[in-house]
């Protein structure tokens, strides 16, 4: 649909700059500094309308290109940035395993000694007995 506007719009400045270039065909005088011409207006406006459209499209394609080179330096930094924070993401994940690995040893060593002195207690009893 998009497409289609800009078709029916671009046809009607076609048309509306040939119907003005065919009412303009008279010839009048061009000065370049150094020499004066003459040529005919339609040929005037047609040069004039096809080095506007070629500015237009050179500032457009600069403008462009000026975009993809800032989106590919914001990607790499960005991927530099993702990957680093994989790897720290990696360190802690290390260091938490082994935080929870001493902690779960310090708590089996708590539980061993507490059956140990459970079993001495117990061998009290029995001795006792």
């Amino acid at each position: 649909m998009k497409n289609q506007w800009r078709i029916v719009v671009s046809l009607l400045l076609v048309i509306i700059v040939a119907v003005f270039a065919l009412l303009n065909r008279g010839s009048v005088p061009v000065s370049f500094g150094f020499a004066t011409v003459r040529w005919p207006l339609i040929l005037l406006l047609l040069v004039s309308i096809l080095i506007g459209a070629v500015l237009m499209i050179l500032f457009s394609t600069i403008s462009s290109v000026q975009k993809k080179r800032a989106y590919k330096e914001l990607e790499q930094s960005t991927t530099e940035k993702i990957t680093k924070l994989q790897a720290e993401n990696a360190q802690l994940n290390k260091r938490i395993q082994n935080s929870q690995s001493k902690q779960a040893s310090g708590q089996q060593a708590k539980e061993i000694k507490a059956l140990q002195t459970e079993i001495t207690d117990l061998k009290a009893q029995l001795a006792a007995k």
